[in-house]
C-alpha cells in the first residue's frame, strides 16, 4: 500500500512538471486562447505610462487608446517633459495626426496601424506573442510572462521583448531590449477595459482637436509675455549624420511667401531638411504612416521605391526630411535635433 502511495506521488509531480505552470493548459493553448480573445472583443480601452530610454535624457508619456472594431483608433500621447499632447485618429476619413494646441492636423490614406503597430496597441502585443514560433511563456505571480522577439521597422536596435499579462489577457506591462538585454523602451498599463461603450463622436475629428487642447506656457521665465512666433528662426542643424554623408549648403529660400530654410546633405545618402513655421492649419498627404519618433508622432510618406519623405513639428516649426535615406537613418536624424536650440 505504501508503495503504491509512492507511485501515484510520482505520478502527480510528473504530470506537474509536464503541464508546468499553466494547470491543465500547455503554453500552445494559452497562446491559442489569447489569439482567440483578440479575434472576439470589440474593442478596449487603456490608459499607461511610456518610457523611453534610447537619448540621452528618458521621455516620458501618458498614452490614452481607444479602439472601436474593425478600425477605429484613438490614441493620446501627452509629453509629461513637455505636457502636450498629440493624437493619432483613424476612423472613416482617413487616419489623421492631430497636434492641437497648434490647431494642426495631418491627413492622409493610411493602412496604419497593420502595417506599422506601436507597442501601446493591445493587437501589436498580441501579434508578436502569436507570431513567434519561438516564444517562450511562464507564470510569474499569477500573470503569463512572454518572451518574444521585436520586430519594429525603422528601428533595428529593438531585438527582444517581454510582455505581461494577467490570466484573462490583459496587458500590465511590456518591455523591449536591445541584443545585449537593456530595456530601451518600457510601458506600464494602469488601467486596460475590454468592450468599452465609446460616444458616437469619440473619434471625431472636430472633436478631438478641441477636447485636448493642452495649455502651452505663455510667459517667460521673468515673468513677461513671450513673443508670438513668426517665420523669422534659427537654424536647427541634425547633430547626426549617417557614415560617408556631409552637409554641402544651407539656403534660404521662399515658398508660397512663407521663409523656408533648406539644408542639403550629399554622400552615400542624398536628402534635403526643411524648416519653416507654416501658417497652414491641415495638411494632406495621399499615402503616408504615422511614425513615433519619441518626442513627437512625425508622417512617413514613400515616395518611390528608394525616396521617402518625414515631416514633423515641434513647438511651431515644421520639419521635412526628404531624400534616399532608410527609415532608420532618418528617424536617427529626427532624434538627434530634438532639444537643440537654432543657431
Amino acid at each position: 500500500m505504501r508503495r503504491r502511495a509512492i507511485w501515484i506521488a510520482l505520478l502527480l509531480m510528473l504530470s506537474l512538471i509536464s503541464t508546468g505552470c499553466f494547470g491543465a493548459k500547455t503554453p500552445e493553448d494559452v497562446v491559442e486562447d489569447l489569439s482567440s480573445n483578440l479575434n472576439k472583443i470589440n474593442g478596449y480601452k487603456s490608459s499607461a505610462v511610456l518610457t523611453l530610454q534610447m537619448g540621452s535624457t528618458p521621455q516620458e508619456y501618458n498614452v490614452e487608446v481607444w479602439y472601436a472594431k474593425p478600425t477605429k483608433y484613438r490614441v493620446a500621447l501627452t509629453s509629461k517633459q513637455r505636457n502636450i499632447t498629440q493624437i493619432i485618429l483613424r476612423n472613416d476619413e482617413g487616419v489623421f495626426v492631430l497636434t492641437p494646441h497648434l490647431n494642426k492636423s495631418f491627413r492622409f490614406q493610411s493602412g496604419w496601424p497593420e502595417n506599422n503597430g506601436p507597442l501601446y496597441l493591445y493587437e501589436t502585443l498580441v501579434h508578436s506573442i502569436v507570431e513567434d514560433n519561438e516564444r517562450v511563456v511562464n507564470m510569474a505571480d499569477k500573470q503569463y510572462v512572454f518572451e518574444v522577439k521585436a520586430n519594429y521597422s525603422g528601428n533595428r536596435s529593438l531585438a527582444k521583448q517581454k510582455i505581461w499579462m494577467t490570466e484573462d489577457f490583459k496587458p500590465t506591462q511590456a518591455e523591449i531590449m536591445d541584443n545585449n538585454m537593456n530595456t530601451l523602451v518600457n510601458i506600464k498599463f494602469n488601467e486596460f477595459t475590454f468592450n468599452p461603450t465609446f460616444d458616437k463622436d469619440a473619434f471625431d475629428k472636430d472633436r478631438n482637436m478641441t477636447s485636448a487642447i493642452t495649455a502651452v506656457p505663455t510667459l517667460a521665465t521673468n515673468g513677461t509675455p513671450l513673443k508670438q512666433p513668426n517665420d523669422q528662426f534659427g537654424v536647427i542643424e541634425p547633430t547626426y549624420l549617417p557614415k560617408g554623408v556631409q552637409q554641402v549648403d544651407i539656403e534660404p529660400v521662399k515658398v508660397d511667401g512663407q521663409r523656408v530654410v533648406v539644408l542639403k546633405y550629399q554622400g552615400a545618402y542624398n536628402y534635403l531638411l526643411s524648416e519653416s513655421r507654416p501658417t497652414e492649419a491641415s495638411v494632406s498627404y495621399e499615402q503616408g504612416m504615422p511614425l513615433d519618433l519619441g518626442f513627437t508622432v512625425g508622417v512617413l510618406t514613400q515616395m518611390g521605391e528608394n525616396r521617402r519623405m518625414l515631416t514633423w513639428e515641434l513647438d511651431g516649426v515644421e520639419f521635412q526630411l526628404k531624400g534616399d535615406l532608410p527609415e532608420e537613418e532618418m528617424v536617427k536624424i529626427a532624434d538627434s535635433m530634438y532639444g537643440l536650440g537654432g543657431k
